[in-house]
Parts: C-alpha cells; structure tokens; sequence
C-alpha cells in the first residue's frame, strides 16, 4: 500500500511542473458567450459582464487627441451577427482585427461597454484560420 501511495504522490508532483498552455483571450474577464447567444436572448445578458469575441468592422476613434477620446466598431461573428462596442481611448484596433472583447452589456443599443480586450492573431494558412475561428465561434 505504501508503494501506491509514493507512485500517486509521484504522479501528481510530476505534473504540477507543466507549464500552463497559453490560451487567447484568458487574460479577459466576463462570462464568455458568443454574439449569437447574446442577441437571442438579451435581456438574460443586460447588465452582465462578458467576455465575446468576434472581427472588428467599421472601427471609428471619436476625439482621438483628447483626454475623452472613445474607439467605437461592430463586434462580427461568421453568421454576420454583430454587437456595437464603446471603448474609452484611443486604441490600435483595425477593421478586420480578430478581438476578445470584455465589458458590460447593454440591450438597449445593442452595446457592448468595453473594458478590455485582446487581439487574437492565429497561424497558419487561411484555410485552417477560418476553422479555427469557426470552432472558437460556436462555444
């Protein structure tokens, strides 16, 4: 019995050494939901806190030189499904930019108030990118 008892303890020791596989996104708090989820039921999301991601459209900087500048663009899914999202500052997002969004919900406006986010950048050829947005999308 002993000899199980070292065996186990040895296993569990060995792979707690691992180091943690990096996950997109993680680092961005919210309930993670997809956009399709969120417009079908909205009133289940308003005011909730959530973690969405999806492709940057028609990204537009309001006052970008002042203290109250804000970054507004649509959050896109592959269905064509989008949500409007409000951002203070002045950021480095670009129309087609693959993003993790967190931020409270909003269901009048349609509006996704924006605290942080994360470009994701995937690798390898577009046939295999758009699997793997495709996969990431249907959570």
């Amino acid at each position: 019995m002993p000899l199980i008892a070292a065996v186990l303890l040895f296993a569990v020791a060995a792979g707690c050494n691992k180091e943690p596989e990096y996950v997109p996104g993680m680092s961005v708090q919210g309930f993670r939901a997809s956009i399709s989820k969120i417009l079908f039921s909205p009133i289940a999301f308003d005011g909730a806190t959530v973690a969405v991601e999806g492709i940057a459209a028609t990204v537009t900087e309001v006052n970008p030189d002042r203290e109250d500048a804000e970054t507004t663009f649509r959050l896109v899914d592959l269905n064509g499904n989008f949500l409007n999202v409000e951002m203070s500052g002045s950021w480095e997002i670009a129309d087609d930019d693959y993003l993790i969004v967190g931020g409270i919900y909003r269901k009048n406006g349609n509006i996704l108030e924006a605290g942080q986010f994360e470009k994701i950048v995937l690798e390898g050829d577009d046939k295999d990118q758009d699997k793997e947005i495709q996969k990431r999308d249907n959570w």
